[in-house]
């Protein structure tokens, strides 16, 4: 009782064995990759799409104008990383803001090492629009005028 057949050992193992080669059958790669065709016309790659610089809103508020913002200040830090202060506002005016509108804070500290970075401001019809230039990128945002009828609360840089 306690002997099985030999006959009936290997039904078994071959049972065993078919099941196993189905269940692993999916995780065999196929012999031979699939080769793209070819044809004697050549298909055209997706042109990739021209990015259009963003444009100074003539009247338009400082929301309408932070990209433009952004795209200025962007490529002055490409070419003058470690720019002054009057650079910024020499910038922002070139690209068409009034100087008088200009807040820029100092590119030095009071110790004359090199300010971390640097704050700059331009009233537009009555809102802020505020830059931070640091670590080599420029980052905006639009707040409200203060009590002073400026943008900025500290020491700035004088623009004249």
């Amino acid at each position: 009782m306690g002997e099985v057949p030999v006959a009936r050992q290997r039904v078994t193992l071959a049972a065993v064995v078919v099941a196993m080669s189905l269940m692993l059958s999916g995780c065999v790669a196929p012999t031979e990759m699939p080769r793209p065709t070819t044809s004697s016309s050549r298909t055209a790659s997706p042109t990739p799409t021209p990015t259009v610089a963003p444009e100074r809103v003539e009247g338009g508020t400082a929301g309408q104008n932070r990209p433009y913002v952004e795209y200025v200040m962007a490529r002055l830090i490409s070419v003058s990383p470690q720019m002054t202060s009057l650079e910024i506002a020499d910038t922002l005016v070139a690209a068409g803001f009034d100087r008088a509108a200009l807040q820029v804070t100092d590119h030095a500290t009071r110790v004359g090492s090199r300010a971390d970075s640097i704050l700059f401001s331009i009233l537009i019809d009555g809102q802020c629009l505020l830059g931070q230039v640091a670590d080599g990128a420029v980052t905006t945002s639009v707040g409200d005028v203060l009590g002073t009828g400026k943008c900025l609360v500290g020491r700035t840089v004088s623009l004249d």
